[in-house]
């Protein structure tokens, strides 16, 4: 639902609307349709504004058997929840999934399937608004409203375009109708469907002003788990897919919590779809994120200078305590990165000592990096923290103050309609509004719900959508933490191989039971920083990806760690920072000294479970010894991965890495000696530097000057 002004052209239309259809209820004689049409032009003309909603005619999902009763429907619809899921966490809506891991109790009967003449308004959508939907990026959600009943997730799945189950595009398609706000997930790319005249819609869906302190401080713990093993962990995802479908799809977790299947299920194609239309949401996150941290600066920017008109108006009268905020519990980032970010001036004196906390529970986090981003917010903006929030923050005001902000913003509206230079400074400001935020929102075709109306109350609406923002700041900033994460791979049953993503996947390494960490780049910036030594042993080393580093001198060091790992029962990751030369160098050396294997089986065996996994052509010369030594011969022939450099036989200089380099060296270094072609010049170089070596040595000649020598008489 959305909020219309008498001011709007839509309100005209309304109008005109329900004139015409008493009119055709007078002709037809219905009597009861024409009460109705008074009645609503009656309220039309004694209001100022109305809530329009929409009503969607559809069976709850879960009650209907057409959205599970084949793979292809079961696939389609867990990859809709899937994205459904991501946009109930961006806006915080416990009112539709059940979800026992994030306290939701949630609401099935939010989640229709409707047939398509019921929505056939619902389709048109797709015509009206691809064309902006392909022009605009990030593409955004559009529909933040302060008001809002009725949003439908259209999620029209259909049979006859099977290509498209591979595309989703969740949260940046959805979209908002010019008749209702409804927020609708449209579009082509996510119109998929079970059959040709079904939809999924979402309804109910309500963005919370200020979710409450307690839930925010929940989140914080619960978001990052969550998004972090729905990523990692196949049975995880089908237990919680398990547990928002009310037992239709996925599988219950086992009854005995202790022990954890460390392979995870057979992944099905059901549990596989759901990750992807999750996954898919989470990219489309990326963009979206951005585009709403620029929102916020600019709505936080004007309203610092609406702060100073005001201050400047009321004499210095006007309390800044008012307008202050104690630091957000959440710390926005994207990507590690961290960005300018305002609390939110409605996380009021109330909030003070439950956001402390908030820090406190944060900490107690396995994965957490608030203080580093709060430093550098306070650091990177003092005008910031001493003006807007932070310098006259005191933390032992009463709570009513959270509530002062929005009325004397009203106030002065009030009082700029009967002085002539606050009305011109209003007027002013608002032009400000609309060349900036509000412009922003039109070039990337978001429907804010706040910008709509007239400007009487522009300076109020604008702050109540930056309070909104911030809270959607917040989850996006949980969200996209957690989701930079990596899965372990699996080598042998208690070992396990991967990089520094993986070794900082808290939740993910406990929930495969691990309990050890082998860390082989802990001389690595920030890799010691970032072990949590109160969950897991750790082994450190400091190795050098480098051809010349000595790292066969760790081998048996290492290889007795893994074994008291799994003689006490543990499992053990271990990681440099890619996962991919030196971890893979040990874990195979690990293989070869106590499993027996020879340097080929234990390189296949690491390459099924981690495919990137490539050491260097040092490690790999390393590598290829230790299978001459315990089998007596090399049992496969390594590939490098650059070329030797081709050397100069006569001066010992590198000369480049082909052949036609060295003879262009010898061509030019070693004129005098040639006569005729460059291939001649080359031979005669060679065998004359051969003959000086062979009397200079006595006529002894090295195995490596051997060979050249044979290849030369070829």
């Amino acid at each position: 639902a959305r909020v219309v002004h008498n001011c709007s052209p839509e309100w005209l239309q309304i109008k005109e609307a329900a004139q015409k259809a008493r009119v055709t209820a007078t002709q037809e004689g219905d009597e009861v349709g024409e009460v109705t049409c008074s009645e609503l032009l009656e309220a039309l003309e004694l209001s100022r504004c109305l809530l329009l909603m929409s009503y969607v005619h559809g069976l709850p999902l879960l009650e209907s058997s057409s959205a599970f009763d084949s793979k292809e429907a079961a696939e389609r619809t867990a990859a809709a929840l899937g994205r459904v899921l991501m946009l109930d966490l961006v806006i915080r809506n416990e009112d539709r999934l059940p979800c026992r891991q994030l306290r939701w109790r949630g609401n099935p009967a939010n989640l229709l399937l409707t047939d398509k003449t019921s929505s056939a308004n619902i389709g048109s959508f797709d015509e009206a608004f691809d064309t902006a939907i392909k022009r605009f990026r990030p593409r955004v959600i559009r529909a933040i409203q302060k008001e809002r009943r009725a949003s439908s997730v259209d999620c029209r799945l259909s049979t006859h375009s099977p290509g498209l189950t591979s595309q989703s595009s969740d949260l940046s398609d959805i979209i908002e109708s010019p008749r209702s706000s409804d927020m609708s997930l449209v579009g082509s790319s996510f119109s998929e469907s079970f059959h040709s005249d079904s939809y999924i819609v979402a309804i109910d869906s309500g963005v919370p002003r200020r979710p409450p302190i307690g839930k925010r401080s929940n989140d914080q713990v619960m978001y990052p788990k969550l998004v972090e093993l729905l990523l990692n962990s196949s049975s995880y995802s089908s237990n919680l897919l398990h547990d928002i479908t009310c037992g239709k799809l996925g599988s219950a977790p086992p009854e005995d919590t202790e022990t954890t299947d460390v392979q995870g299920m057979e992944a099905t194609s059901v549990i596989q779809e759901f990750r992807s239309g999750f996954r898919a949401a989470l990219r489309d996150l990326q963009g979206f994120h951005i585009f709403l941290l620029t929102l916020h600066q600019k709505l936080d920017s004007l309203l610092r200078q609406f702060l100073s008109i005001i201050n400047k108006t009321t004499s210095g009268d006007f309390d800044k305590e008012d307008y202050t905020v104690p630091e957000s519990p959440y710390t926005p980032c994207l990507g590690g990165a961290s960005f300018p970010f305002t609390p939110t001036k409605e996380r009021m004196l109330s909030d003070n000592q439950a956001d402390s906390s908030d820090s406190e529970s944060q900490r107690s986090a396995p994965k957490t990096s608030s203080s580093g981003h709060r430093e550098s917010l306070d650091s990177s903006s003092p005008v910031s923290r001493d003006g807007w929030h932070g310098k006259f923050y005191k933390s032992n005001g009463e709570p009513h103050r959270s509530l002062r902000l929005t009325a004397k913003l009203r106030d002065f509206n009030k009082f700029a309609k009967v002085d002539a230079e606050s009305s011109k400074e209003l007027e002013q400001w608002n032009e400000m509004l609309k060349n900036d935020a509000v412009k922003l929102c039109q070039d990337n075709n978001f429907n804010t719900g706040f910008f709509e109306g007239s400007d009487n109350n522009s300076v109020v609406d604008a702050y109540e959508l930056k309070v909104r923002l911030e809270h959607i700041l917040d989850r996006i900033a949980l969200i996209s933490e957690a989701a930079n994460t990596e899965k372990p791979s699996l080598i042998t049953s208690c070992l396990f191989i991967g990089g520094a993503l993986a070794a900082r996947s808290a939740y993910t390494l406990q929930h495969f039971g691990i309990t050890h960490i082998l860390c082989l780049c802990s001389n690595e910036i920030g890799q010691a920083d970032s072990q949590y030594h109160d969950l897991f042993k750790y082994k450190n080393f400091s190795i050098y990806d480098n051809e010349d580093s000595n790292i066969s001198s760790i081998f048996e060091e290492v290889c007795d760690f893994i074994d008291h790992v799994e003689h006490t029962g543990g499992r053990v990751l271990v990681h440099c920072f890619e996962g991919k030369s030196r971890s893979a160098t040990v874990v195979i050396a690990y293989l070869m000294l106590r499993k027996n294997l020879t340097l080929l089986e234990a390189w296949n065996s690491l390459k099924r479970a981690h495919r990137r996994a490539q050491p260097n052509d040092g490690f790999a010369r390393i590598l290829l010894d230790l299978d001459r030594k315990l089998h007596g011969k090399v049992s496969m022939e390594w590939h490098q991965r650059k070329p030797m450099m081709k050397v100069c036989p006569i001066c010992g200089k590198n000369a480049g890495l082909s052949s036609s380099s060295l003879k262009l060296h010898l061509q030019k270094a070693h004129k005098k000696l040639s006569s005729g072609s460059v291939d001649s010049a080359m031979t005669m170089e060679i065998q004359k530097a051969l003959d000086a070596l062979k009397i200079n040595r006595g006529g002894s000649v090295s195995p490596t000057q051997r060979q050249s020598h044979s290849v030369m008489d070829q």
